[in-house]
């Protein structure tokens, strides 16, 4: 009897500890969207101004296309749109390699490995 009373206890015990748990993901996700999104509006403002371009027309969504070309161009005088130019810029370039060249840089990696474990090894029986 005493037994199941201590079960009822681990149950209210799990439970609450499930319920502060499952707040602080809560937490810790709002947190995270929030930073990601500040992230973005700071780092990718020129795609912002894109995707407020798409709303439908109206006075409001005419403000906020104006307010996100205002804040783009902050951005850029800022110089804080170069990061995300410069990735979408090495993304763009390798979708452009064909697979001949990504082989040729494959061996070429690999034969400078094995020429630098050949130098190691020399300079071992050397010591």
């Amino acid at each position: 009897m005493l037994d199941m009373l201590h079960d009822d206890d681990r149950r209210e015990d799990a439970a609450a500890w499930q319920a502060r748990e499952t707040v602080r993901s809560v937490r810790r996700m709002g947190l995270t969207l929030f930073l990601t999104v500040l992230l973005l509006l700071v780092l990718n403002s020129g795609q912002l101004v894109t995707w407020v371009n798409g709303f439908d027309v109206g006075p409001v969504q005419d403000r906020i296309v104006g307010l996100s070309a205002s804040w783009n161009e902050w951005m850029e005088k800022a110089g804080l749109t170069e990061p995300s130019e410069a990735a979408r810029e090495n993304v763009n370039n390798a979708r452009q390699v064909n697979w001949d060249e990504v082989w040729r840089w494959i061996e070429q990696e690999q034969a400078r490995s094995r020429e630098g474990a050949r130098a190691l090894r020399g300079m071992v029986g050397e010591g």
